[in-house]
């Protein structure tokens, strides 16, 4: 607990200063690029068009500093898309900010009423998807699916989803807790897939996590050439249910031994990955 209490501090620290390096970066990219506000929560560049997953602040999270200046940073949103309502995807306080800009908001039929409960968004710029429609934004296609968020009785409602730009096809199914290809559409061939690691409820300090071998094979089962590993360091969890790096290195060797030709890389809030 000790380290991980550091680590907290640490990010609380140095996280206006990677936020103002994201901005910076995102703000002015012209490449299909993608950036971690949080442990997995996206800004994105693709094909012309500024658009978001999740936004999140470490600060909603934890607290610690004061808030970015949401409205100014992120005045180029043309596109925010929701995936479910746990606390640390869905960040009121930024969508807040943001309510009074000209941004599309993506968001699922079930999330609808939470967010009209505190925000006042203009109606005419909510879209609610239809799993397996596809929504056009600018350049941008938008294909959402059921995700599989949900495992025994634990677990919320939530939706992944399909983009296509730039002759590109990547996938971000969420939060994932069933692991069961079989349950989602066909995608066929994919440039890549963002998975959110998960190796079982509270079984973060066990040396061979109970999904392990779960993870592996599901995140294996797509037509993709590169798997990028986030939801690392979250840091409003407690020990128990804490995915760090040695979590991801564990997950990277097993997949190794399925698919030695899949490319592996693991994403921290404040990096970026090139679509």
């Amino acid at each position: 607990m000790a380290d991980l209490d550091y680590q907290r501090i640490q990010a609380i620290e140095e996280y206006p200063f990677r936020w103002k390096k994201i901005i910076r970066e995102w703000s002015g990219s012209y490449k299909d690029t993608l950036w971690l506000s949080y442990s997995a929560n996206y800004l994105l560049n693709t094909f012309g068009v500024k658009w978001a997953i999740d936004p999140y602040s470490l600060f909603t999270r934890i607290g610690g500093g004061e808030q970015p200046e949401f409205a100014n940073d992120l005045k180029p949103l043309q596109l925010v898309v929701f995936t479910h309502a746990h606390s640390d995807h869905l960040d009121l306080n930024l969508i807040s900010a943001l309510q009074h800009l000209p941004i599309k908001w993506v968001i699922p039929e079930f999330l609808v009423a939470r967010i009209a409960e505190t925000i006042n968004l203009d109606p005419k710029n909510i879209i609610v998807p239809k799993t397996g429609e596809t929504l056009r934004i600018g350049n941008l296609y938008l294909t959402a699916f059921k995700g599989l968020h949900i495992h025994g009785e634990n677990g919320v409602p939530a939706l992944g989803y399909l983009a296509e730009f730039d002759n590109k096809r990547w996938l971000f199914p969420g939060d994932t807790r069933s692991y069961n290809i079989e349950l989602l559409p066909d995608f066929g061939k994919l440039d890549g897939v963002f998975a959110h690691l998960w190796l079982g409820k509270g079984a973060a300090l066990e040396g061979h996590p109970p999904l392990l071998d779960d993870f592996c094979h599901f995140f294996s089962g797509f037509e993709n050439t590169e798997l990028i590993i986030t939801h690392l360091r979250e840091f409003g969890r407690q020990p128990e249910d804490f995915w760090d790096f040695h979590h991801y290195q564990l997950v990277r060797s097993h997949l190794r031994h399925i698919n030695p030709n899949l490319k592996i890389i693991a994403a921290l809030m404040g990096e970026s990955i090139e679509l």
